[in-house]
């Protein structure tokens, strides 16, 4: 590991913020995602690696909390070592986040234990939502992710897969900080009759009567700060 990125993994944020490492080697992404978690109160990037061959060091080193982990990299089988470093740091977390999600991904990453699972289509404040309700104890997959799981689930296998589709999650997350639905369309470029469809999409899959009632669901459940 060179020195520059040996810097990189020192964070400046205090110790009770969830430690982010980022393994991937598409700089665009990791940016995107660096930048929506250094404007967070609760997280910050503990890292970066881009190879795969440096991942168990990096995770040695830095100590994470989660690690955000693209699958396609040079250097080696990226869940060959994340298997390793998770039995090394059973504490850990781990959120998969690619462009290409094969059912052979898929099942991999499922066997082994992952606590979530996207796509790259997802924009980058609603992966960290997905951080954030991984470490409220539930697991988060894309849609994409989560249809080809109902395809080929075999049924002796559970999952435990969060009922709120990651863009739903981004929008109770907002309805629970007090937004309206016009603020919430604007911040996330959506129309206010799609905000809208999401919420009451939302209420139906919780069981909640009313945005009061989604709120409070989702405090309860960790997504958001009280």
């Amino acid at each position: 590991m060179s020195e520059q990125d040996k810097n990189a993994t020192l964070p400046s944020a205090g110790q009770d913020q969830i430690r982010v490492l980022l393994v991937d080697d598409h700089k665009i992404v990791a940016d995107a995602i660096a930048t929506m978690l250094e404007v967070t109160d609760d997280m910050c990037v503990a890292g970066r690696v881009y190879q795969t061959s440096e991942i168990l060091q990096s995770i040695s080193e830095t100590k994470p909390d989660l690690v955000v982990s693209d699958l396609e990299m040079p250097g080696g089988d990226t869940i060959d070592l994340l298997t390793q470093a998770m039995q090394d740091h059973p504490k850990m977390r781990v959120l998969i986040l690619t462009a290409y999600p094969t059912d052979a991904h898929i099942a991999r990453a499922i066997a082994l234990g992952v606590h979530g699972f996207m796509t790259k289509h997802e924009p980058a404040e609603t992966v960290v939502d997905g951080i954030r309700a991984i470490m409220s104890g539930h697991a988060i997959y894309s849609d994409e992710v989560r249809n080809r799981i109902v395809d080929t689930q075999d049924s002796s296998v559970e999952f435990k897969v969060l009922k709120l589709s990651p863009r739903e999650l981004t929008v109770v997350r907002m309805v629970a900080q007090g937004m309206t639905t016009p603020q919430i369309a604007e911040s996330i470029y959506r129309s206010p009759k799609t905000v809208d469809n999401q919420i009451s999409s939302a209420m139906a899959k919780t069981q909640c009567a009313n945005r009061v009632e989604l709120s409070r669901w989702a405090i309860r459940e960790g997504l958001v700060q009280a």
